[in-house]
């Protein structure tokens, strides 16, 4: 099995956008202590974040549906393959490039800096998909439903859809509706997850 090491999350795990979950988080990591460099003009921080890192102009390993890659999620949960779940998630060129530039979070009021953002989205996948793995991996896995907010988010080319709850029935339980994963993007006809924070 490939370790778990997650290229991109969102921790998104109420009914709200990303955007203001993500300026929630930001204003926890304050209250905390932490800090938000706002010395530095968000372009100059997004210049010094991408560098070293490839340019991204599509989404790489994605679905051409959103069900479908749920579908695949769910498959590589079974079958504890974090190979192809780390696929299914943004990396940090699609961060970067693709996600980063256009997203409400990115634009004031919020102006969250690209790396205090690309830390909370790593540590909320990296909170939430073990989680997933420690209910499902292992278990046949039976898709019901998938179910999105109502309204699609546009930014830029990105489509988001939030809040999106999975029905499933784990072996020979009962279905059960819930939160897997984090926001869905969808870019270009092709379908990722901007992470793996859930509610399990």
């Amino acid at each position: 099995m490939v370790p778990l090491v997650l290229s991109g999350a969102c921790s998104d795990t109420a009914p709200r956008t990303a955007a203001d979950s993500q300026a929630a988080h930001v204003a926890d990591v304050v209250a905390a202590g932490g800090t938000v460099d706002s010395i530095l003009p968000i372009d100059e921080q997004l210049r010094r974040f991408r560098e070293g890192v490839p340019v991204a102009d599509t989404l790489q390993h994605g679905a051409a549906s959103r069900d479908g890659l749920v579908r695949e999620f769910l498959k590589a949960v079974s079958a504890s393959d974090t190979l192809t779940l780390n696929r299914l998630a943004l990396d940090r060129g699609e961060f970067a490039y693709l996600y980063y530039p256009t997203a409400a979070i990115s634009k004031p009021p919020y102006e969250a800096p690209p790396q205090l953002l690309w830390g909370q989205i790593l540590q909320a996948s990296n909170d939430g998909l073990p989680r997933v793995l420690a209910r499902a991996a292992g278990e046949s896995l039976e898709l019901s439903r998938v179910s999105c907010a109502d309204s699609i988010v546009s930014e830029g080319e990105n489509r988001l859809h939030n809040a999106c709850t999975v029905t499933v029935r784990i072996g020979r339980g009962t279905p059960v509706e819930s939160r897997w994963f984090g926001t869905i993007i969808e870019r270009g006809g092709r379908f990722k997850f901007l992470g793996y924070g859930n509610s399990l």
